[in-house]
């Protein structure tokens, strides 16, 4: 338990380390070897509001270790993890949500609450851009609400798609002012949208009784699977709202959420749960995966419960982690 609630987390891009987000505006950084809790990142001006996203950067500098929060006070901070030291900070007049680099960490986009994604240079922190939905009417050319999720695509230095409470997928060019296209369908509602690399297959998890989990084609645009929720060796269907849904290598996806609580790794071709983490005290609103030297590892938060799985493959995936 790390005594504070978790409201987002991430790997370092090798798995050394996981960082945890917290409503209290800590981010707690935990070595992944052994589980402890190694350094505390607090922002020096005293304010208490959560942090809401992480994403990690390489770095090839001295610190090599480098992560960027957003922060419901509008902040974007740049934090050296071993040192402790803050870089970079941007204050926006907006509450953010969401966050994500584009592949060759060139740039930074954000989201929230003013329905705009703001795009930034990563070396000099400055917003190039700010997209937004157009004066039209007709149009749908951008958000109409809340956004909690941002993701930029594998490969496209300038393409990225978005997603909130307006139900509906922008996919936007970095470049232009407003969204180039949308798919609607998806009512995302924290840390649910992901594109896999192979395939550019879109995942999204939406807050909703019903089909809240989904594949999508990015290309056509075309709603590939309603992937079902259920209890592992079972067909019974459950309901979860999810708050949080990530593509586990190609073949696999872990989401999770509240309504019963749970975090689920569920096999991508026969849409089968495999494993499941049922009856959290309170809902799982943040999971990420990583591979490292081949193995599986999962982490998952619930309130102030952190989770870790390491497994040598998803066909024997037994949740009996540890809680630390």
């Amino acid at each position: 338990s790390s005594g504070s609630t978790q409201s987002t987390g991430r790997y370092s891009f090798d798995g050394k380390y996981i960082a945890f987000g917290c409503s209290n505006g800590d981010i707690k950084i935990y070595f992944t070897q052994t589980y402890n809790h190694v350094y505390t990142l607090t922002p020096e001006d005293g304010k208490k509001l959560p942090v809401t996203c992480i994403r990690f950067r390489q770095n090839e500098g001295k610190e090599l270790y480098v992560l960027t929060a957003t922060y419901s006070s509008g902040c974007v901070r740049l934090w050296y993890v071993t040192s402790k030291q803050l870089g970079k900070e941007i204050k926006e007049d907006v509450e953010l949500f969401c966050c994500d680099f584009n592949h060759n960490f060139s740039k930074l986009a954000t989201g929230g609450d003013d329905y705009k994604i703001r795009i930034y240079d990563v070396e000099r922190m400055s917003c190039l851009n700010l997209l937004s939905k157009g004066e039209s009417f007709e149009r749908m050319d951008g958000h109409a609400s809340r956004v909690f999720a941002v993701k930029y695509h594998p490969d496209n230095e300038h393409v990225l798609l978005s997603c909130g409470w307006d139900n509906t997928i922008q996919i936007w060019d970095d470049r232009e002012g407003h969204a180039i296209r949308r798919i609607f369908g998806a009512h995302v509602c924290g840390d649910s949208l992901d594109m896999d690399p192979v395939y550019y297959h879109v995942l999204t998890g939406s807050w909703r009784r019903d089909n809240s989990l989904q594949v999508w084609d990015f290309d056509s645009g075309r709603l590939i699977k309603n992937v079902p929720l259920q209890s592992q060796n079972s067909t019974e269907k459950t309901v979860c709202h999810l708050y949080c849904a990530k593509w586990a290598g190609t073949d696999f996806i872990a989401c999770g959420g509240s309504d019963n609580n749970a975090m689920r790794i569920i096999e991508k071709s026969s849409i089968q749960t495999i494993g499941t983490l049922d009856g959290l005290n309170r809902g799982c609103y943040t999971l990420d995966y990583i591979e490292i030297n081949g193995v599986p590892h999962v982490t998952c938060a619930s309130g102030s419960n952190i989770f870790f799985y390491v497994t040598e493959c998803f066909k024997v995936f037994d949740l009996l982690g540890s809680n630390y």
